[in-house]
């Protein structure tokens, strides 16, 4: 797993993969999910701890009360 902030991809090094285009995304806490993506470059699967883009906050939000998580409340 690379550290937080951007996201490169380990076989052909495209940088600034789009955490948005996940393809599975679990999340660890409010702010933090492991995603994996496939690199639009290579097509590799990349898996990585990152915090949450704003953008997806809502999802996430709205998935957890679907599902009964106890991230409701934040």
């Amino acid at each position: 797993m690379k550290r937080m902030g951007k996201v490169a991809c380990p076989a052909c090094g495209k940088h600034d993969l789009d955490l948005c285009r996940y393809d599975a995304m679990l999340v660890v806490r409010a702010d933090l999910a492991l995603f994996t993506l496939a690199c639009p470059a290579c097509g590799t699967t990349v898996s990585t701890l990152q915090r949450i883009p704003p953008q997806l906050r809502e999802e996430v939000r709205f998935a957890a009360i679907e599902v009964g998580a106890g991230m409701m409340g934040r």
